[in-house]
């Protein structure tokens, strides 16, 4: 059986998708678990089972609830990657987006890649949490990280399938060390 994750990049979430992975399950990691960015990945790889493991306090969400909410402004790259899926939808608090976020990219995954998706709302405040880390690596989806347990991680086939990532953990978050891991080597990038 051919098994994804689809998650967040957050740094808390790592032995939550640790703890639900076996060593042929891949992952997939990028700001808010958006599925869009990830499509055409997961068509290709034709998976049985999909787990939608989006979470709580999600900084992308809050990214994406000030642009729609207070009209923040981001690049365009960033709109149409993460925010644009959200136009018309009616959502008056964070909480009530990340309800939708993780309906939205279920409906997604069913249209598109399988019928057996199954999602977690990760509650952040029912977990324990790691010792942050500032880093934000990038490895490939079967890369299992737990030296970087803390960190920020994006999984994907490529790095150009989270650019829109790596904008955002560089110029709304903050991150100044950020690394490629995809050759096995992590490079500062």
């Amino acid at each position: 059986m051919k098994r994804v994750i689809v998650s967040c990049m957050d740094y808390r979430l790592t032995d939550e998708i640790l703890k639900r992975t076996d060593k042929d399950t891949l992952i997939f990691r990028n700001a808010g678990a958006n599925v869009k960015e990830f499509l055409q990945r997961l068509k290709e790889i034709k998976p049985d089972e999909v787990i939608y493991l989006p979470h709580t306090d999600c900084a992308a969400m809050k990214l994406v609830f000030n642009v729609v909410k207070k009209g923040e402004n981001v690049s365009k790259n960033v709109k149409e990657k993460l925010v644009d899926v959200f136009s018309g939808q009616k959502f008056e608090t964070l909480e009530e987006l990340e309800q939708l976020n993780a309906k939205i990219n279920e409906e997604m995954l069913k249209k598109e890649v399988t019928k057996n998706v199954k999602t977690e709302l990760i509650d952040v405040k029912k977990i324990q949490w790691p010792q942050k880390k500032t880093e934000v690596y990038f490895y490939p989806i079967t890369a299992r990280p737990t030296d970087k347990i803390g960190a920020y991680i994006l999984q994907s086939t490529s790095i150009d399938d989270v650019k829109a990532d790596i904008e955002i953990a560089k110029d709304k978050l903050g991150f100044k060390d950020i690394y490629d891991c995809s050759s096995g080597d992590c490079k500062k990038i």
